[in-house]
Formats: structure tokens, sequence, C-alpha cells
């Protein structure tokens, strides 16, 4: 009895390594990964096929698929922001939200103001406004330059991350449980968040914004 319940135990801990290992090889192995990020000039980078400062928004859709919509930003600062939304996109073995920024002038966005259907305005004195149908579509021609990626898979911990991004150069502890890790060469922040879910901000090395960190 004993010897039959060791062997139990002894396959069912080789078949969970055999699990894990073929996990980690598939995901180290899928195309488009988040961790797949590469640096073409210090104005071009590629990450989920997309090249920023290159790759349009229509361009986009095509492999992402249908937009949720576009949304205009005020922040407090009055400096507007153009955003394209992804609803659930499946990449390799992940789902996650992907949100475009649009490369734009100030100018530009502000008479966007006038061809929008709603507006939001929030607490901290931001404004949202929602772009009409017309509007959105012409959209579709601009250059994305930054990509934020949110996965649904809670398992992207720290030790996952700097298995595949490795050691950033700099950690800020936003707090208890979040941190900011930043890669500047790779043109990558990562807010990682022991209760939450990560966020992966991707823009080119050079318009890269380092913050004061922790290490």
């Amino acid at each position: 009895m004993k010897l039959a319940l060791l062997i139990i135990i002894s396959v069912s801990i080789v078949a969970s390594a055999i699990v894990y290992l073929t996990t980690d090889r598939s995901l180290n192995e899928a195309a488009d990964m988040p961790w797949h990020v590469t640096v073409h000039d210090s104005s071009h980078m590629e990450v989920f096929g997309i090249v920023l400062n290159t790759t349009t928004l229509e361009q986009a859709r095509q492999k992402f698929g249908q937009l949720d919509g576009i949304a205009l930003f005020k922040n407090a600062q009055a400096e507007y922001s153009l955003e394209g939304y992804f609803g659930k996109v499946t990449i390799g073995p992940f789902t996650a939200r992907i949100i475009a920024n649009l490369d734009a002038t100030q100018h530009e966005l502000e008479q966007l103001t006038e061809h929008t259907i709603k507006r939001i305005k929030t607490k901290d004195g931001s404004e949202r406004w929602t772009l009409k149908a017309d509007k959105q579509v012409e959209q579709g021609a601009r250059i994305i330059n930054s990509l934020s990626y949110i996965p649904t898979y809670s398992g992207m911990d720290q030790e996952f991350i700097s298995q595949r991004f490795g050691v950033p150069s700099t950690k800020k502890v936003v707090d208890e449980t979040t941190q900011l890790w930043f890669y500047p060469e790779l043109g990558v922040k990562i807010m990682v968040d022991n209760e939450g879910k990560e966020l992966f901000e991707y823009t080119v090395p050079a318009l890269f914004k380092m913050e004061e960190g922790d290490n």
C-alpha cells in the first residue's frame, strides 16, 4: 500500500513538472509575446507585430480585430491625446486589452472636440470625448506611437516578468503592492501589481520617460 502511494505521488510530481515545463516552453516559443520586443532604432520599436511610429490604427485593427472605440482626452494640464481601444484580444495563450495612442498635433486634437457626441469630466479635471462615428473611421489612417497592454492572466508576477524581460534599470515603488519597472533600452514600462493586473506600456526609446526610482 505504501509502495503504491509512493508511486502515485512520484507520478504526480513528474506529471506536474512536465506540465510546468511544457507550459513554460510554449510561452517562450509562442509568437508575439509581451516580452518579444524588437528595437529597430531609437524612433521605431516593434511588439505584437506593431511597429511604433509606422503601423496605422487600421493595420492594427486588421491584426487585432474590431475596435471597441476611439476616445479623445484632455488632462488637467490641458494636453490632448487620442486613443483607440481594442477589447479582448487573444495573442498566443494570453487574452488582453490593448490601447493604441495615436499620433496627432494638439491643434488637430482640439479641432476634433467639435466632432464629438459625448463629453465626460472627471474629478481630477480631465475630460473625455467620444468621437462621432464618421470621425472614428477617419482616424484609421493615423499612426500608432505607443501601446498599452493589459493582460487578464494573473500569473505575471515579478519572477515571471524578470525571467523574460531581465532586471529593470530602475524600479519605483508606488504603494505596498505596486511597483513600476523601467526598461529604457526597450522603451518598456511595466506596472507590477501583486494584487491586481499588470500594465505594460510600450513607446520608442527616443521618447521614453524615466522616473526617479528606488533602485
